[in-house]
């Protein structure tokens, strides 16, 4: 928050990365460098950096527009100009996606950067879009090697999105209704971001309950059967610590897909945790869930490291309606995951690999919510 905020005002700055943007957005009251001042601080948050910069590029020349620091690092100031080829931007100012480099001396765009032993060893940076052309560089740095929270990219993104919008308002201030689709769009990107898991490109955990309980009662209404499973990758954890993240990142993001296809067009398959996955399965018998788990364990084992196949464990609770009377539908919910939960728990004990089911016949929708 800008030194230039009065106590009321900080002391209602929302503690989430979604919050704060929201926050951001809606202020009216200062003008565009102490927004951008604002908008660093918050990624410098989010990447826990040192320092965060929004630069323009101007032939082979990067002018700092704005930078925002911690205090840990000597940083570089409005106005400050140096030569665009040592700085880690000229390589970011040539790619469409942002440059994620937790470890720029690993990175393999970055390694090779005639800088990388004397700039800082965390970089992040995205390219500024404006008018049709690359205009300059949001980027946030740390003097120690950094996170690689799979959900950075994304807000990467959203941040210069909302500079590239910030850019044209100033440019096109009279054009109100172009601003007004403008921000129209950016509420629709902050939207996704909570709904969607960026990493896996499925619906996250935020949006996962709202569905489930209004899918649920459209099947209890219809006097329906159904199941809902929890697919965990097993030994998920040593992977990550023998192979890194980016590896693990590989697999996450395989496993979505494998998930996805072993599936029907109407079933429904969200990330519910680290490395576990949730699906949902309407109008499925208990004995058709044995083939559903049985192709998810097979497209997932299409991925492999260190030659081997990749494995899953699965849980499952099969249940059917059983009534008509109006029922506590999150309840019911809560209480069929836990059922799942537990099989998945069995399946671990049994070894891994395989399936479990939490009874032997579906369980009644009642039987649970009583």
């Amino acid at each position: 928050m800008s030194s230039h905020a009065s106590e009321t005002e900080m002391s209602v700055v929302p503690t989430n990365i979604v919050g704060r943007i929201q926050h951001l957005t809606r202020r009216k009251d200062i003008d565009f460098s102490e927004w951008v001042r604002e908008l660093l601080q918050i990624a410098t948050w989010q990447f826990d950096a040192d320092c965060a910069c929004f630069s323009r590029i101007d032939n082979l020349e990067l002018e700092v527009v704005e930078c925002y620091s911690n205090g840990n690092v000597v940083s570089k100031k409005a106005g400050d100009v140096v030569a665009l080829g040592s700085t880690f931007c000229s390589v970011t100012a040539g790619m469409e996606a942002p440059l994620m480099a937790p470890d720029t001396r690993k990175n393999e765009k970055l390694s090779g950067h005639p800088g990388v032993n004397r700039l800082p060893e965390a970089y992040w940076g995205v390219a500024i879009r404006f008018g049709g052309a690359v205009w300059g560089t949001l980027s946030v740095v740390a003097d120690a090697d950094g996170s690689a929270n799979p959900d950075n990219e994304g807000i990467l993104t959203l941040l210069a999105g909302i500079l590239e919008i910030k850019l044209e308002n100033e440019e096109y201030r009279a054009e109100l209704n172009g601003a007004r689709e403008s921000y129209r769009q950016l509420s629709e990107r902050l939207e996704n971001l909570q709904q969607v898991d960026l990493l896996t490109e499925l619906p996250s955990r935020g949006a996962l309950f709202d569905y489930l309980n209004r899918e649920l009662n459209q099947l209890i209404r219809r006097d329906g059967e159904g199941a809902i499973a929890l697919v965990d990758i097993d030994n998920f954890h040593a992977i990550n610590e023998k192979h890194g993240h980016e590896e693990g990142d590989r697999i996450l993001k395989g496993a979505a897909t494998a998930l996805r296809q072993a599936v029907r067009n109407y079933d429904y398959v969200a990330r519910y945790s680290g490395e576990q996955f949730l699906i949902w399965l309407p109008d499925t018998l208990q004995s058709e869930v044995v083939k559903v788990c049985e192709r998810m364990s097979e497209g997932v084992a299409q991925c492999s490291i260190d030659n081997k196949p990749v494995t899953i464990s699965i849980g499952y609770c099969a249940f059917r309606s059983d009534s008509e009377k109006q029922i506590p539908y999150d309840r019911a919910v809560d209480k069929l995951i836990n059922l799942a939960h537990n099989a998945l728990s069995e399946a671990k004990v049994k070894g891994r690999n395989c399936a479990m089911s939490a009874s032997k016949r579906p369980v009644t929708i009642t039987s649970i919510t009583n």
